[in-house]
Formats: structure tokens, sequence, C-alpha cells
């Protein structure tokens, strides 16, 4: 047997014990892990609705950024400020310490994710609430808008042989169209690790870059435009807008 006939017998021969290991490890998780089973449950459950399916957070993610809406908001009395695609709540906690006169609201569609963030950070000027509920349909007229690596697929990074976005950019253009009717005028956009560049959508000739210092960063991360092909593998992109 030639060299790569072998390689080719060796990679198959281990392909059914691979497969097996990744269905056990997977099912472990289901039933032991709740943040997992809920994750899951919650994509089939709303599948049409999931921007990003990672559950990941932490305190202080974006300290520039949060820095930004702080520049911002120090002298306004009680702004109001949407987290969308709150996770676990440590965005909107930590922006309540930046801004701790404002008023929040987070907004997921995973509720296991709204449950652990009513349980650690709900209180009187933090609210929490599923995206498609009643109470988050009402909402309106927010100060600023922040969405933090909510739009993004994984398969879109990780796999650098691919030319087409996992992740449709109508999907994401349709979503910011709904949160741009929640904005106040002068109100601030915040977006940061995406899939796609804000300048390319319909949205943009009713925005301006915001004046901030820093707003452009450079990242290593891919590009796709709206066609959904992929442009390069590096970004550098502003993430705050401001509504006129």
């Amino acid at each position: 047997m030639n060299t790569l006939k072998q390689k080719r017998w060796e990679a198959n021969s281990f392909q059914p014990f691979h497969i097996i290991s990744w269905f056990l490890y997977n099912t472990y998780r289901f039933f032991a892990l709740p943040s997992y089973r809920y994750r899951i449950l919650n994509v089939i459950r709303f599948k049409k609705h999931y921007h990003q399916f990672s559950n990941f957070t932490q305190l202080d993610r974006y300290p520039d950024l949060f820095e930004m809406a702080k520049q911002k908001f120090v002298d306004i009395e009680h702004p109001k400020i949407l987290s969308f695609g709150c996770s676990t709540g440590e965005e909107v906690a930590t922006l309540s310490t930046y801004i701790p006169h404002a008023r929040f609201v987070g907004i997921d569609i995973n509720t296991w994710c709204l449950k652990e963030a009513n349980r650690k950070y709900a209180s009187e000027n933090r609210r929490f609430f599923h995206s498609l509920s009643p109470e988050f349909l009402t909402l309106k007229d927010f100060d600023a808008i922040f969405c933090l690596a909510v739009f993004q697929h994984p398969e879109n990074r990780h796999n650098k042989n691919r030319k087409e976005s996992c992740y449709p950019f109508e999907q994401f253009e349709n979503q910011l169209k709904e949160l741009d009717s929640r904005l106040k005028s002068k109100g601030l956009f915040f977006i940061d690790h995406c899939d796609f560049n804000f300048l390319e959508t319909d949205l943009m000739p009713n925005y301006q870059i915001a004046p901030f210092d820093g707003n452009q960063k450079f990242r290593q991360r891919p590009i796709f435009n709206k066609k959904n092909q992929k442009l390069s593998e590096y970004q550098n992109l502003f993430r705050v807008y401001q509504k006129k």
C-alpha cells in the first residue's frame, strides 16, 4: 500500500470512532449542562430568529466601548440603554457600573440565559426580557443599543476555506432595521465582532460615524459583503454609529 492510500485508510478507519466520541460527548453535555441543553432546545424552537449560538460572555468585555458610552451619557439624566443578545447579563451589569444613572434592558432569545440574568443582575434599573416577548415588543425610544458579538457565525471564523457566509446578510440587516425603529434620533448604535459592515446596510444614510477616538478597530477575523461573499480575513471597521 503506497503512502497516500495508507494515510487515507488510516483516516477512514478512525472516522467511526470520532463520530461515536463526538456523539457521546455531546449527549453527556446535553443532559449534564443546562446551559448547553437550553442552547440546543432554543435553537430548535426559535431557529429563524437566532443570530449567535454561543452563550459566552464576561464582565467588562468591551471597556473601550463602555467608556465611550460613559462619555456620551455622563450629563444625560436617565438614558435608556438596550443590550441586544445580553446572554446571562454581564454586559448589562458592567454598563451599569459605567453609567449608574441609566436604565437598562437586556434582551436574549435563550430562556436559560435570561433566567440566569434575572437571578444575578435584575434590579429596579436592570430588566431582562425574551426577544420575542410582548414586553419587549412595546419598548422603544432607546438612547443607545448595544449589539456586541451577536451578528456572527463560528463557521465563518473557523473554516478558512469558507467563501460564503453561513449567516445571511439579509437576516443581519432585517434585525438592524427592527432595532433602528427603537432608537431615538441622535441615539448611538454599538456593533462589534460582526461578520458584516454596518456601512453596507440600507440604514447607513440615516446614520453617521460617531466621533469617538478609537472607534475604528483592526481585527484578524473575516469580513463578508452584502452578497455573503468573503472579502478578507481581516476587518478594520467602525463600531459606533449615531442616528441622524
